[in-house]
C-alpha cells in the first residue's frame, strides 16, 4: 500500500492472527493451551500450512470476550473497514467474544469487506459456506457459557456475602485485614485517628471542604497514599502524582462520614452489574446486605446516625462574608418559598448582631422575585429560642418519660398520615414504570447490536433511559425507607429521649448538640413586614420526632392572645421611644440656643419700643 492509503490488491493484504486471553483462562480451558504463547505459535503453524504470508498479530492480553471495546480488537477491525486484511484467523470463536449478537454483526463486517475468516478449532472457513451453518449456534453457545461463569462467580460471592463476610477486596481506609483471617477487618489505628478526627469535626459544625483545608494543612496524607505507603489499595502499583498527597476533597471526605462500615457492621452488595456491562450500578439500599457488629467500629453508631442526619438535611455549610460559619447554617429556611436562609454579620450601630435573611429574596428582588419577603431574623435570638425550648423538653421527658413517649407518637402519626399514603401510591407507578425502561433498554441493546439503529442514537437514548432508571431507583428506594421508618413511631421516641439523656444538663447550645437535636427550622414572615420591632414565628423540627407541636414549644409558637399583647406593647414601646427622642431633642435645642433665643428676643423689644415712639412723634401736639 502507497502512502496515501490506495486500495491493497489480494496478495499483499494482511493476514491477521488474533489471540486473546481472558483472566482465568489458563484455569478455565486447560492450563497452557490458552496462554497467549501457545496461541500465536498456533496460529502462525496453521497459517503456514496454509500458505498464507503478511502476518501480523492481534493480541488482546487479559481481556475479557462479554466486552467488545478491546484495544487490538478494534484496531483490527479498524483495520478491516479500511479493507487492509484479507483473512482472519483464531483459534475458535470464543477467541472472539462471548456475546452472538456482536459476534454476528462482526461476521456481517467481514463479509460486506470480503474478509475470510477462519475458526481453526471450530471447522469454520468463510471460503467454506457449508462450515458456516453452525456458526450461531456456537455463538449462542459461547454466550451462555459467559453467563453461565458470570452466575457461577456471583453465586459464590453471594453466598460469602449473605454469611457476613466482606466481599470488597479491599478493607476500607481506618481498617486492615487480619493476617490471620482475610475474611476479617481490624482496626489500623493510625488511619482510624483520622476517621475519627474527621466524624469530630464535621459534628462540631466544620463543612467538607473546611476539613479538607485543616487536614491539608496538618499534612494529614490522603487515603490513596496512605494505603500506597503500605502496600495497600488498589494503587499501590501504579504510580501517583505527588502534588496530590495531602489534596483531601469533598467526595472523599463524603465516602468517609457516608460508610456504615465504620459502626463494625459489613455492608455487602452495594452495586451490581450484568455479565454484559463492565460498569458497577449502585442498587436500592433495601437490597444491602448489612450485617451489624461484626468487626470492631471506629464510631459510635449514635455519631453515624447524626452524620447521615445532617448531610440529608443541611448538605451545604458555607462560611459568611467575614469567612465565619454560623452554628445555625444550614438549618434555616424560608417558610414561604422553602430556600435556604443565608446569615450574615450586622455590625451597625457598633454592635455585631447576627442576621438571617431569605436567599432567595436577595437573589431576585430586582426582578421577578421567587420570594416577596427577606424574613429577616435575628439569627441570635433564635439560637436562645432553641435552647429555651430544648430545656423545657428535656426536663418534662425525664420527669415525664411514659407521657412524653405517647405525645411523640401521637405527633408523628399525625405528621405521617397523610404523607404515607401519597408514597404508598407512589410506589407502585415507580414499579411500572421501571419494568418498561427495562424492556425498552433490552431492545435498544439488540437493535444496536444487529446494526438496525445509528451507533450515536443508540448512546443517546440509552443515557436517557439509563438516567431516568437509576433515579426512580434511588426515589424507590427512598420512599421504602420512609414508610419502614413510619412504622416505628415508637423506636423514633426512644431515640430522641437516648439523644435527651446524652445532653440532659447542657449549659451552652454548642454546634454539636444542635446538629444532634435540630434538622430544619422554618421561619415565617413577620406580622408587621419592614417593621424593626415585629412578632415572628419560627417552627422548629426535630431529629426523629419532626415538628413536635404542644405546651412545651409553645416558646417557639406564641399563641394569638400573646401576639396581641406583644404588639401592644411593642407599639406603646415605639410610641413612648418617639415621644422621649422629642422631649430630649426639644432640650437639647432650647440648651444650645437659648443664648440667640435672648439676642433675638432683645433686638425684637427695642424694635419694638422704636417703632411705639415713632408713632408717638407723628401725633399732631395739642
Amino acid at each position: 500500500m502507497d502512502a496515501g492509503g490506495m486500495h491493497m490488491n489480494e496478495y499483499n493484504k494482511i493476514t491477521a492472527l488474533y489471540s486473546r486471553l481472558s483472566v482465568g483462562d489458563e484455569d478455565r480451558d486447560g492450563g497452557e493451551s490458552n496462554s497467549i504463547v501457545n496461541q500465536k505459535a498456533f496460529l502462525e503453524r496453521y497459517a503456514q500450512q496454509q500458505r498464507l504470508t503478511n502476518i501480523r498479530h492481534y493480541i488482546d492480553d487479559d481481556e475479557s470476550g462479554r466486552f467488545f471495546d478491546r484495544s487490538a480488537y478494534s484496531r483490527m477491525m479498524e483495520d478491516v473497514e479500511n479493507g487492509k486484511i484479507g483473512v482472519c484467523i483464531m483459534k475458535d470463536l470464543t477467541r472472539w467474544g462471548r456475546d452472538y449478537l456482536q459476534v454476528g454483526n462482526a461476521m456481517e463486517v467481514f463479509r460486506r469487506n470480503n474478509v475470510r475468516f477462519i475458526a481453526v478449532n471450530n471447522g469454520i472457513d468463510s471460503d467454506n459456506p457449508d462450515t458456516l451453518e453452525f456458526a450461531p449456534f456456537i455463538n449462542i453457545m459461547s454466550e451462555w457459557y459467559a453467563k453461565d461463569i458470570s452466575k457461577k462467580v456471583k453465586t459464590g460471592i453471594r453466598t460469602k456475602g449473605a454469611s457476613g463476610k466482606p466481599i470488597a477486596t479491599e478493607a476500607p481506609y481506618g481498617y486492615m485485614k487480619d493476617p490471620n483471617n482475610k475474611d476479617f477487618w481490624i482496626i489500623d489505628e493510625e488511619a482510624a485517628e483520622v476517621v475519627r478526627l474527621i466524624f469530630r469535626l464535621f459534628i462540631g459544625g466544620k463543612n467538607r471542604n473546611q476539613i479538607a483545608v485543616y487536614l491539608k494543612n496538618e499534612q494529614i496524607l490522603t487515603p490513596t497514599f496512605y494505603l500506597k505507603q503500605h502496600d495497600r489499595g488498589t494503587a499501590k502499583s501504579r504510580p501517583l502524582n505527588e502534588e496530590n498527597r495531602y489534596k483531601w476533597n469533598k467526595a472523599t471526605l463524603t465516602k468517609i462520614l457516608t460508610r456504615q462500615e465504620y459502626c463494625g457492621d459489613v455492608v455487602n452488595f452495594k452495586t451490581t452489574k450484568h455479565f454484559r456491562d463492565k460498569r458497577n450500578h449502585y442498587v436500592d439500599k433495601s437490597e444491602w446486605q448489612i450485617t451489624e457488629n461484626v468487626h470492631e467500629p471506629i464510631i459510635d453508631r449514635a455519631d453515624f446516625e447524626t452524620v447521615q442526619r445532617i448531610l440529608e438535611n443541611a448538605p451545604v455549610r458555607r462560611p459568611n462574608g467575614d469567612g465565619e460559619i454560623h452554628p445555625l447554617s444550614g438549618l434555616m429556611f424560608c417558610k414561604d418559598c422553602g430556600a435556604k436562609m443565608h446569615i450574615r454579620i450586622d455590625y451597625r450601630n457598633g454592635g455585631k448582631r447576627h442576621v438571617a435573611f431569605c436567599s432567595e429574596y436577595h437573589k431576585g428582588k430586582a426582578k421577578n422575585p421567587k420570594c416577596n419577603s427577606p424574613h429577616i431574623i435575628d439569627a441570635d435570638l433564635v439560637m436562645q429560642t432553641i435552647a429555651d425550648v430544648l430545656k423545657k423538653v428535656a426536663e418534662y421527658s425525664i420527669s415525664n418519660r411514659e407521657e412524653f413517649e405517647a405525645l411523640v407518637r401521637k405527633n408523628l402519626d399525625m405528621q405521617q398520615t397523610d404523607k404515607s399514603k401519597k408514597q404508598q401510591k407512589r410506589i407502585p407507578q415507580i414499579t411500572t414504570r421501571l419494568e418498561q425502561i427495562d424492556k425498552v433498554l433490552n431492545k435498544l441493546y439488540e437493535d444496536n447490536a444487529l446494526g438496525a439503529i445509528p451507533q450515536d442514537r443508540y448512546e443517546q437514548m440509552s443515557q436517557k433511559y439509563s438516567e431516568e432508571y437509576y433515579t426512580l431507583k434511588a426515589e424507590l428506594a427512598e420512599l421504602k425507607e420512609q414508610l419502614s421508618a413510619f412504622e416505628d413511631a415508637g423506636g423514633w421516641a426512644h431515640k430522641f429521649l437516648k439523644l435527651i439523656e446524652r445532653y440532659a444538663a447542657f449549659t451552652d447550645l454548642t454546634p454539636a448538640i444542635l446538629n444532634e437535636f435540630i434538622s430544619r427550622i422554618e421561619v415565617h414572615e413577620r406580622d408587621k413586614k419592614r417593621a424593626k420591632q415585629a412578632v415572628q414565628h419560627i417552627g422548629i423540627y426535630f431529629s426523629y420526632i419532626g415538628k413536635f407541636e404542644n405546651e412545651l414549644t409553645q416558646l417557639a409558637e406564641p399563641t394569638e392572645e400573646e401576639i396581641r399583647q406583644m404588639r401592644e406593647k411593642i407599639e406603646e414601646a415605639q410610641k413612648e421611644k418617639s415621644r422621649a427622642y422629642h422631649r430630649n431633642y426639644s432640650k437639647e435645642y432650647r440648651a444650645k440656643n437659648l443664648e440667640k433665643r435672648r439676642e433675638y428676643e432683645r433686638i425684637k423689644a427695642r424694635e419694638y419700643r422704636a417703632k411705639r415712639k415713632a408713632q408717638a412723634a407723628a401725633l399732631p401736639v395739642s
